[in-house]
């Protein structure tokens, strides 16, 4: 199974922060056996956005670093395909939101998100 991280997901992988589920620790872990977990382009700029404002302790340098680290991470790029996706999603939110909603339906993969606003619109599937 396939899944794409949002931003804080993977920067509390990364960090172990105590605020990562048990469900989305699991499916990180669980995907080094089988499975993959791919990171939207977005969610890689909104880390170095972040980290330069000193607002999470991984650098984007970091993070690059350890997904290169773990053979089941997969970058996906920010192309037309899934503007295109992104273009047709309806719901009132941000566009970092709206883009990685768009590279979780356009992989068919599953959203590890903690994100209330993302759950309710129910246009991807999603874990927590």
């Amino acid at each position: 199974m396939d899944y794409v991280t949002d931003t804080h997901s993977i920067v509390w992988y990364f960090t172990e922060d105590i605020h990562l589920s048990k469900k989305a620790l699991d499916i990180f872990e669980g995907t080094i056996k089988e499975g993959t977990i791919i990171v939207p382009a977005v969610v890689l700029a909104e880390i170095m956005f972040i980290s330069k404002k000193g607002k999470i302790n991984l650098t984007f340098k970091e993070t690059l670093n350890k997904i290169k680290e773990y053979e089941n991470f997969e970058i996906a790029p920010l192309d037309i395909d899934i503007l295109v996706i992104a273009d047709k999603i309806e719901a009132n939110m941000e566009m970092h939101d709206r883009l990685i909603i768009a590279t979780a339906l356009y992989f068919d993969a599953i959203l590890i998100t903690k994100d209330e606003q993302i759950k309710k619109a129910g246009i991807v599937s999603s874990v927590w």
